[in-house]
């Protein structure tokens, strides 16, 4: 019997939040690699931490330290260093987000097979306006207490590597903490934004029909429960399947999401799309009702932009997107085992190219392109795509209060909050970020190797400098 088969009498349970994974101290087979709140995985950790009196468990225990000071990152490490690590690779060592974590987010080409675009056009230099009122700003949390200030907390011990922001299309703040400039960082689920981006480009370019089946273009889950998703609803997480990221899911080996995330890198060829074929509709729900977080949506969107494009995911990121931004390194992305893009997390640039990719959602885009690449009807389109009756209520709508001391409207074109003002954020796993604001013409993004039990509140201050930079 296949791990298809098996699905059949496994589903996953839903309706707890990603992120409670970790915080209650509960293990999982493969999470996060790609999760927006929660941790992730490569290979499953299957039953060296089971018994019998907790088959439905698999308890992960941190492997690694987290004793080095965060900006030793910055150096190279001795080569006997470096062959330890390689050697102690797994996924609870890597999700632990511990010295070694540290290493395999700068290095991850040295882990999984990649594919590599290099920058084809004229860099765009951005320019500095350094604003000395941030280090100091401040800004109201959730339970209306005044946080510790933007810098105590970026240099702080929660392992941030990277902030950068920039208002009116020039850089106002720049830390540095656990990586220099210039090295590369994976962006986890901060890489969905892209996907949703580019179907809505596809879209207007007459490619992408959003009211067809996703199944019309990702021929490879045609006929099954997939047929009954619309590619908008596949573009707004509300697919109505049972493959939802939760507790009780990642708690349990034989359940759908996490056979999925053990085959989508250990398995062999295309074998995680075989699990996607066996993913099942959710009793008494209608796809569009209700926000739920899966990766595997972003995934099913991957095979259906390289359908709709005749194009792989990588060619068509660039081609459409950054070769148009100025960036001054490489883009790459992490492949599954089959080699198509894990374009659902595991995008990889520095951080200046990061942010040139936040600020083409800004009135400033043109600090980096001779071209709008997101046009103001693009815009609206991706920042109006979702249902706020679907959000509403939603375990993600929960993390967004505690993040930014404020909810959001809605979830959009695979972005996880977009204000009721337009500002838009998608958090990835191990507290990465970005942010767009077009309103206050704003736009940052984060770094970071920190464990997913810490609450992150980086995306506050990316919120609240947005606001005192514009006044408003």
């Amino acid at each position: 019997m296949t791990k298809a088969d098996k699905l059949k009498a496994a589903k996953a349970p839903s309706g707890v939040g990603r992120r409670q994974v970790l915080m209650g101290g509960v293990g999982m087979t493969a999470m996060g690699v790609l999760g927006g709140g929660a941790a992730g995985s490569l290979v499953p950790a299957r039953a060296a931490a089971q018994s019998s009196d907790a088959a439905s468990k698999v308890v992960i225990q941190p492997i690694t330290e987290r004793t080095t000071p965060i900006s030793k990152a910055k150096e190279p490490l001795p080569f006997d260093v470096v062959q330890g690590i390689r050697e102690r690779f797994s996924v609870p060592n890597w999700q632990s987000a511990g010295d070694d974590g540290v290493y395999v987010n700068m290095h991850f080409p040295s882990f999984n097979p990649t594919d590599v675009v290099m920058p084809s056009h004229p860099v765009r230099e951005l320019e500095r306006d350094i604003r000395p009122e941030l280090p100091d700003m401040t800004f109201t949390m959730e339970d209306g207490s005044q946080s510790e200030s933007l810098d105590n907390y970026v240099y702080g011990d929660n392992r941030t590597q990277a902030v950068m922001m920039a208002h009116k299309g020039k850089v106002v703040y720049e830390a540095f903490p656990g990586m220099n400039p210039w090295d590369y960082h994976i962006w986890m689920s901060a890489s969905k934004t892209c996907v949703g981006t580019l179907g809505v480009i596809l879209e207007r370019e007459g490619l992408l029909d959003f009211d067809e089946p996703i199944t019309k273009y990702a021929k490879e889950l045609e006929g099954t429960a997939w047929d009954n998703v619309s590619v908008l609803n596949a573009m707004n997480m509300a697919s109505g399947l049972d493959i939802e990221e939760t507790t009780e899911a990642f708690s349990d080996p034989e359940s759908w999401i996490e056979q999925y995330f053990g085959t989508l890198f250990s398995g062999e060829g295309t074998e995680w799309i075989d699990i996607m074929r066996a993913a099942e509709p959710l009793e008494g729900e209608q796809p569009g009702d209700r926000f739920r977080y899966s990766t595997a949506i972003t995934q099913a969107l991957v095979l259906a932009l390289q359908h709709a494009s005749n194009l792989k995911y990588a060619d068509l990121f660039n081609d459409r997107i950054y070769s148009k931004i100025g960036a001054k390194q490489q883009y790459m992305v992490g492949l599954a085992s089959d080699g198509t893009a894990v374009g659902g997390g595991l995008n990889m640039t520095t951080p200046e190219d990061m942010l040139r990719y936040a600020m083409i959602f800004t009135p400033s885009w043109n600090a980096v392109s001779t071209e709008q690449v997101i046009t103001d009807d693009l815009l609206r389109r991706i920042q109006t795509l979702g249902d706020p009756a679907a959000y509403e209520g939603s375990t993600e709508q929960q993390y967004h209060a505690q993040w930014f001391g404020e909810s959001g409207q809605r979830n959009c074109a695979q972005w996880d909050c977009v204000f009721a003002d337009g500002a838009m954020f998608k958090h990835g796993n191990m507290h990465q970020g970005i942010y767009a604001d077009p309103e206050r013409d704003f736009c940052a993004m984060t770094f970071s190797t920190t464990p997913n039990e810490r609450p992150d509140y980086t995306p506050g201050y990316l919120r609240a400098a947005a606001k005192l930079l514009a006044g408003s």
